[in-house]
């Protein structure tokens, strides 16, 4: 069995090439959740469900984010109404986070929540959110302490980051089952998702990185960083807002005491020394994943070495 660390975008391209190589039951998939928000009543959890709609073959890949060719009716006349949205929300996307929302009210943890929806949409994985227990990201910028998607979507990150925080997570305890998969993986991914707000709620809880420094030589690390820029999202804007350089060095000086192994782009080959240094094994690859076989490419290149032969 293998574990993976998702968040974001990146790392569901990464799960689309595992699943084209494993059976989905050998992985499972700790999902961030502190971008978790309410929106027009919903409980939303935006990495959980791209994870989920990647394992289910109906995610929306010129977004990654929704469902492929969803209709988009109720989002668009609640604007007209005056009550326009954060996200955009299909309808059928809609319908999930309802669901979602529903049972969580009838007094179910998410990660049971999550299990019922990967089953009903026949993914085979076992997609678990890192914690049951509200967790939140607040960044911090020159114009105020704001959530997350306030500082992505609707500032379109023109605010310059300061620090951040992860509210609620030093009482967050993890969700069942995902101590257990980082103990008994038989390697631990952590996917090229943005280290900061993606990868970083996860590690900021206690029991997790302690888990994942007991497991340190099973912990392969992909770096979302390519040369001085990140592949996509704000990665850049908040290592920098943070103290880290942008760079794959800085990749592997912020999962140092996680990771043994950290896959770098093969133009970035000649940090592969600095990185060695820090005490973490530098790995060119071709870490570009424009399309499914490029991502079958390097789903293949971590499971050589995460010993897994297929």
């Amino acid at each position: 069995m293998l574990a993976v660390l998702s968040g974001g975008t990146g790392t569901p391209k990464l799960l689309q090439g595992l699943a084209r190589l494993l059976e989905q039951e050998e992985l499972t998939i700790i999902v961030n959740t502190a971008e978790d928000l309410e929106l027009s009543g919903l409980h939303v959890s935006p990495d959980i469900d791209t994870v989920m709609y990647t394992l289910a073959g109906i995610v929306n890949e010129e977004t990654w984010y929704g469902i492929r060719r969803d209709t988009f009716a109720c989002h668009d006349l609640l604007e007209r109404l005056g009550e326009p949205e954060l996200l955009r929300i299909g309808d059928r996307d809609r319908a999930v986070k309802l669901y979602r929302t529903l049972q969580l009210q009838r007094g179910k943890p998410l990660s049971e929540v999550t299990g019922e929806l990967c089953a009903r949409f026949r993914v085979g994985a076992k997609v678990l959110p890192m914690s049951d227990d509200r967790v939140q990201t607040r960044i911090d910028t020159e114009a105020g302490v704001m959530p997350f998607h306030e500082y992505w979507v609707q500032r379109r990150a023109v605010d310059r980051v300061k620090g951040m925080s992860f509210e609620g997570v030093e009482n967050a305890k993890p969700a069942p089952g995902v101590l257990d998969a980082i103990k008994e993986a038989q390697a631990v991914i952590i996917g090229p998702s943005n280290p900061v707000t993606s990868i970083g709620p996860i590690l900021a809880m206690e029991d997790i990185w302690m888990a994942l420094i007991r497991n340190r030589e099973q912990v392969i690390a992909v770096s979302p960083i390519v040369g001085k820029a990140a592949v996509s999202g704000p990665a850049g804007e908040l290592m920098k807002g943070v103290g880290y350089e942008v760079s794959p060095l800085g990749v592997a000086r912020f999962y140092r005491e996680y990771a043994s192994t950290l896959l770098i782009d093969w133009s970035d080959k000649g940090l592969a020394g600095k990185i060695d240094e820090i005490g973490i094994r530098a790995v060119p690859a071709d870490l570009l994943m424009p399309d499914v076989s490029s991502r079958v490419r390097l789903a293949r290149e971590v499971l050589e070495l995460a010993g897994v032969q297929k």
